[in-house]
């Protein structure tokens, strides 16, 4: 029988009056608690300030007994048994666990005797007492290999395009839904992975195409293929042109559009550098901004080192802004290379002035598809190299890049990083164009003295 072994007299009541609530419907206490006692997982509370788990049954997983519970207690244990690639899954699961959000996740283990065992686990705060956090841990291995199958055919759909580095849609010829897109379309676009899946084609082209559009769905019937240059717009109003190459095709008995575009270009005027001197006549509250600004100009005065001017934005943050992180990145594309400059508690452990690959990196990926800035809500759903070389080991969840030209080149991008997810969005974009003034300021201040450096190790020598 389901006890409370170790809870208080009070929760124990209140317990017997939720129970009592629910035996006046169709269950009775009885039944509630054989009902517990007989689903198939692992019931769990933990008590968030007490750092503490109580197992509200005795369900154990397959191949893990009773050290089931480990999982969620023991790091060692974890990292042990949990299949290593799936390991982050877990871990983002507890910190959300130690937020208090509700989340799920699912991740393999391999047990003694080397099979792989589905594990799912689902957790949601106490709604009467968020000290408490309540969930399940289910083997879910039967229902994987269900879900796989039932995937098989989105996942060549996929494989159809996901190799290439250009954007691509799949279209449904019949009512134009979008089917499948690649991370290059998603990117282009400024959509999340499920929000072009919502969408049909003529979201993604300009209206003045329309007419156009009749007449290329007419030659795909029945020429099975059409090139030209498309105007495109993205989710938020901007636009831009490319060469789309469109083709009629069938796969696993679908007919389907497949919409490639190529060497895209600006069509809406975007600006070559970033706002430096005024905030957008469109920002709320521009006076407040304005003299946040000047302030922050002040107070970066004639600094000249990097870290330091970093350390100064990040802990003199504009109205509205949350960043837990700052960085800079000086990017030399000829060199193919990107060096790195931080501030802030989670790049403490990383040394100034490290290189990186510019292939795979923020600035590449913004200068490839002329993006105005580019916002990553988690970046464990990144593809990018750098997320999980750089913001992923340091524990950085999202995070905001704006780029700035020097003679329509790309030199630089400021990074403002967060250990949560989802924390920027499109409209803070103007919010943290009041950092932008006093950065430029400082980093004029370290080239000129970089430069200066220079010349005196020269004339040294």
């Amino acid at each position: 029988m389901f006890s409370y072994p170790e809870w208080s007299r009070d929760e124990g009541r209140r317990m017997e009056h939720q129970l009592e609530a629910i035996s006046s419907g169709h269950m009775s206490k009885e039944e509630l608690f054989d009902f517990i006692e007989s689903f198939p997982a692992l019931l769990w509370r933990i008590d968030i300030v007490g750092n503490r788990i109580e197992y509200l049954n005795n369900h154990s997983v397959r191949g893990l007994g009773r050290k089931s519970g480990l999982l969620l207690q023991n790091i060692e244990f974890r990292d042990q048994t949990v299949v290593s690639e799936d390991l982050a899954l877990l871990e983002q699961f507890m910190t959300s666990v130690k937020n208090g959000e509700t989340a799920a996740t699912i991740f393999r283990i391999k047990t003694q005797d080397n099979e792989i065992v589905w594990i799912k686990v689902t957790g949601v705060a106490c709604r009467r007492n968020p000290r408490y956090y309540l969930g399940f841990m289910l083997d879910v291995t039967d229902t994987s290999e269900i879900v796989q199958s039932i995937s098989e055919q989105d996942a060549e759909f996929m494989a159809m395009i996901e190799m290439v580095d250009n954007p691509v849609v799949l279209v449904k010829p019949q009512d134009k839904t979008i089917i499948a897109s690649n991370a290059a379309a998603r990117d282009v676009f400024l959509c999340k992975p499920d929000e072009l899946s919502r969408m049909v084609f003529s979201d993604l082209y300009h209206p003045s195409m329309e007419n156009h559009i009749s007449r290329i769905y007419e030659a795909l019937i029945f020429e099975k293929k059409w090139e030209g240059r498309l105007i495109f717009q993205r989710k938020r109003g901007s636009t831009f042109s490319g060469d789309a190459v469109m083709r009629h095709l069938f796969c696993k008995g679908m007919r389907l559009f497949r919409v490639s575009v190529h060497n895209i270009a600006m069509n809406d005027g975007r600006p070559e550098a970033p706002l430096t001197d005024a905030m957008p006549s469109s920002m709320p509250e521009e006076r407040q901004y304005k003299q946040f600004s000047d302030a922050l100009v002040k107070q970066i005065g004639g600094m000249s080192d990097m870290a330091l001017i970093l350390r100064t934005i990040l802990d003199h943050q504009g109205p509205g802004c949350r960043f837990d992180a700052i960085l800079y990145s000086d990017i030399y594309i000829k060199k193919k290379k990107v060096v790195v400059y931080t501030a802030g508690e989670a790049f403490a452990a990383m040394e100034q002035g490290q290189d990186f690959s510019y292939e795979g990196t923020i600035a590449e990926n913004i200068d490839r598809f002329k993006l105005d800035y580019l916002i990553v809500d988690d970046t464990f759903a990144s593809i990018k190299a750098i997320d999980w070389a750089l913001f992923i080991p340091n524990g950085i969840r999202s995070y905001f890049a704006m780029p700035f030209y020097e003679r329509k080149v790309m030199r630089t991008v400021l990074i403002f990083c967060s250990r949560k997810r989802n924390v920027f969005t499109p409209r803070d974009a103007n919010a943290y164009a009041v950092h932008y003034k006093a950065f430029l300021q400082g980093l004029a201040n370290w080239r000129k003295a970089m430069r200066s450096g220079k010349k005196k190790a020269a004339g040294r020598s």
